[in-house]
């Protein structure tokens, strides 16, 4: 069922002529998918799509799109090389989400599972996918409420988060220190299709105190150049 959705948007009726089952069953199928985040329902056209589950699977698995196969080999890289814990992020359904995640031999542990989501305010990838948006978007998908205080240095406001949102477009990267673990530094920028539209966000999270001597400064151009040939691979 998951490849008949892969190639886009079905509805049930279609789903159940290609598996010659009935729609009652394939409904029942399908609901229990969406329940388990691997597919999707389009609430405008009542059709069915991949859920963010089944993206994570695909990011991991030996066929993943271009862009994950690069951005794999470029986070196996940063990790190998200097120790960082490094991601692929994208906005889904209004969510974000990660769909690769690599592990450094490093003093901290970052683990993440694909297809778990994360904090978009207080992670520089979230910032990244955020600044992908325009300001009404983004407003919508922050709220209107004080956002959750992770650590002692989450920003809280909305409004000063949106009001960051045009200096990460410009400068091209995003950055948090402390805002989402204590102690954890991290970078992230986008990766474009041929368009300049943001794909995904490719992102490192490292500890503060290193001996390597990493910092903020340091490590920003590693990201941006990983995330630039990484979009590159796709035409970006």
């Amino acid at each position: 069922m998951l490849e008949i959705v892969e190639g886009g948007e079905v509805g049930v009726r279609e789903i159940g002529r290609r598996l010659k089952l009935s729609p009652t069953i394939v409904q029942r199928l399908v609901t229990s998918l969406a329940r388990r985040g691997y597919v999707e329902k389009n609430s405008d056209t009542a059709r069915y799509r991949l859920g963010y589950r089944s993206m994570a699977l695909g990011a991991n698995g030996e066929h993943g799109s271009d862009y994950i196969v690069t951005a794999r080999r470029e986070l196996e890289k940063l990790a190998r090389d200097h120790r960082l814990n490094g991601f692929v992020s994208v906005l889904h359904g209004g969510r974000a989400v990660y769909l690769l995640a690599v592990q450094a031999d490093g003093p901290v542990a970052i683990k993440v599972d694909p297809g778990s989501e994360m904090p978009l305010h207080s992670t520089a990838a979230g910032k990244v996918l955020l600044g992908s948006l325009a300001d009404v978007e983004a407003r919508k998908l922050l709220g209107s409420g004080r956002l959750t205080a992770i650590t002692p240095h989450t920003v809280t406001d909305p409004g000063s988060l949106l009001a960051s949102l045009p200096k990460v477009r410009r400068q091209g990267f995003a950055v948090v220190a402390e805002e989402n673990i204590r102690g954890v530094l991290s970078v992230g920028a986008p990766i474009r299709d041929r368009n300049g539209r943001v794909l995904a966000a490719l992102s490192v999270a490292f500890p503060k105190y290193l001996e390597a001597g990493l910092t903020l400064q340091s490590v920003t151009p590693l990201v941006t150049g990983a995330a630039r040939r990484v979009s590159q691979a796709v035409g970006g």
